[in-house]
């Protein structure tokens, strides 16, 4: 595949969240096409997601310049509610999404 072949990141499908171990873990995924393969970013209010013991992510290809993006958030706790983006570039350009993390009021304990 030449040059002439790439093309900017763009994605097939935007991040979607579920809950996996009741709730105790968050996994946001999303779908995108890329030539050549994208470097990824994740954002949580605009802070840089560093990899650690609770927070991982990766890339993997399931198809012709195809990837399946994945964070991986456990012991899931309110500090980690916010706006989190991903953003996906390459020597042709860059693209970004974002989806909100809230956490509804009946989670949270009632104050009296």
């Amino acid at each position: 595949m030449g040059v002439a072949d790439d093309f900017a990141p763009s994605f097939v499908k935007k991040p979607q969240l579920r809950q996996e171990d009741d709730g105790n873990r968050l996994i946001f995924q999303c779908e995108l096409l890329s030539s050549p393969n994208p470097d990824i970013e994740w954002y949580r209010s605009d802070q840089l997601i560093v990899q650690d013991a609770r927070t991982t992510y990766k890339i993997q290809s399931i198809g012709e310049n195809k990837y399946s993006v994945i964070l991986d958030i456990d012991d899931v706790a309110e500090t980690d509610a916010g706006l989190y983006k991903v953003k996906a570039k390459n020597a042709m350009g860059e693209v970004a999404a974002s989806i909100n993390l809230n956490f509804s009021p009946a989670d949270e304990p009632k104050e009296r």
